[in-house]
């Protein structure tokens, strides 16, 4: 901003008004920093400066930022709040909340018949604990409903594939980026809210 002096503040481009704002929440160097949205219409280069900047200034203050990118929280926050229509419904640490939300969520890796692949997927989608799953190049992806068992579902999907005579390659855990741990969290507090409203109803 030094080449800006004399600039009226209505023409800055947005790289321009974001260090602006930035500069001036800075000037009495506050221990608590609260920014909306600090990389919002930032080209890569200004946002790359702007992340560097957070993870920095973290080292020392206590930085609040909120953002609809999730990437850009994944990279610079260690604790996260999630709301939700306006109500609260997470507030941990980051790793906590990936954790949480792939706990049944697996990869499998198959060989043999691309047909009897076929029908074992069927089979599994069958199976009651089962809330998802799909195949992609002889990868099976596997999600489980939220209160299943983890060991005992993936002991029927195992008996499903020994009968279709498939042989398991591998299995993973499959760990979430922030982005697809919030939208599982608030895809399951929206259903418990149906939930409630149903049973208010009846």
């Amino acid at each position: 901003l030094l080449g800006a002096g004399g600039t009226q503040i209505d023409t800055f481009s947005n790289g321009m008004t974001a260090r602006l704002a930035v500069a001036t929440s800075l000037i009495n160097d506050p221990d608590l920093l609260i920014w909306d949205e600090p990389t919002h219409g930032l080209d890569p280069e200004a946002r790359r400066s702007m992340l560097d900047l957070i993870k920095g200034l973290s080292r020392e203050k206590t930085l609040i930022v909120s953002s609809h990118n999730l990437n850009d929280i994944d990279e610079v926050c260690n604790h996260a709040a999630v709301l939700s229509h306006g109500q609260l419904i997470y507030s941990g640490p980051l790793h906590d909340l990936k954790s949480r939300m792939r706990r049944n969520h697996f990869e499998v890796d198959v060989d043999g018949d691309q047909k009897a692949v076929t029908r074992a997927l069927a089979t599994i989608k069958a199976l009651g604990d089962v809330q998802h799953v799909s195949l992609e190049h002889r990868r099976l992806n596997l999600r489980l409903q939220e209160d299943a068992v983890a060991t005992a579902t993936l002991g029927q999907v195992f008996q499903v594939l020994s009968e279709a005579k498939l042989t398991l390659i591998g299995i993973r855990s499959v760990g979430q980026q922030t982005e697809e741990a919030f939208l599982d969290l608030v895809e399951k507090e929206e259903q418990r809210g149906f939930t409630r409203i149903y049973r208010q109803a009846a």
